[in-house]
This record gives C-alpha cells, structure tokens and sequence, in this order.
C-alpha cells in the first residue's frame, strides 16, 4: 500500500486585505460595544466570507475532512493585562472546559488593527506581523502563540473549523 502524500502542505497561509479598514473598524466597534471582550460573531455575510476563504484554502492545501464552522469570536486583548505565552500551545485539544475540540480541523486569525508594537503571532518559530484586514489560516495542531505587545489594545477574529476527527 501506499501512502498518499500532500505536498501541497504549509503551516500557515497569509492573506492580505481580506478585510477592509472600513469593515475592520465595524468589527472593532462592535467588539468594543461588548462589556466581555469576546463577542460571537454572528454577521452571515462574514461567517460566509470567512467560511468561502478557508474552505478554498483548505481544498487547496490542506485537504482535512471539514464541515463547517465551529466558533468565531471577535476579541480584544489588554494591552494592560496581557501577558506572552511563555510556551506555544495548539487548538487541538480535547478535556474539560475547552472551546476546542478533536474534531477542530483550522484555525483562522484575522488582524483588526495593527496601531500597537509588537504582538506578532508566531507559528513554529515563524513570526507573522499584524497586519490590518490580514487573514492567517493555520492546522489547529500547529503549535502557535502570540507575542507581547504594548501601547493599544490588541484585536482580532478567531474562527475555528470542525469536521470528523483525524483516521
């Protein structure tokens, strides 16, 4: 028997200008209209595009089993309370109280803002600066985590992709 390859596979992929300034600022304000910091996205039309760019990324590159969207957040970090990781951690996982799950497939990070120092999220040693509108879609099982940054708070979207565990 033999074994099928991807040699199509990366670790990461960077889109710029998924989103515009226009629709990053609609996000921010709506996430700063949330008292928690974390808010549901629940925009059809984003969930959509969200959805179509990860889907195609996925065809293309990393051909998992996936069925749809698992969770997507808007969310603010405190530049006043945010503190590095100080060890990368990964979106597969299963256990008690996790958002994630085995059967996470993607990960997808979408930069709000970029008007603070620092705060790239780094991939396997691979640092990616923020970059506003920038999509970055990476396997749930790629060790990640965020760097410190400082002078504003730090915003996103997150999206995690479900489909059937891995065989």
């Amino acid at each position: 028997m033999s074994l099928i390859h991807n040699n199509n596979f990366k670790w990461f992929l960077i889109r710029d200008n998924f989103l515009s300034p226009e629709e990053c600022k609609e996000q921010i304000k709506i996430i700063d209209e949330c008292q928690l910091k974390k808010v549901a996205i629940e925009d059809e039309e984003l969930l959509n595009k969200l959805w179509n760019i990860i889907k195609l990324s996925n065809d293309l590159v990393y051909k998992f089993d996936i069925s749809g969207i698992q969770n997507s957040w808007g969310k603010s970090y405190s530049v006043d309370s945010f503190k590095e990781d100080t060890h990368y951690h990964t979106d597969f996982a299963a256990g008690p109280d996790r958002l994630v799950n085995t059967t996470t497939k993607l990960t997808s990070v979408v930069f709000l803002n970029d008007d603070y120092n620092g705060g790239e999220l780094e991939i396997w040693g691979d640092k990616i600066e923020s970059q506003q509108g920038r999509i970055v879609i990476f396997p749930a099982f790629a060790a990640h985590k965020v760097l410190q940054f400082s002078k504003k708070d730090r915003k996103m979207l997150i999206t995690f992709i479900e489909g059937n565990t891995f065989k």
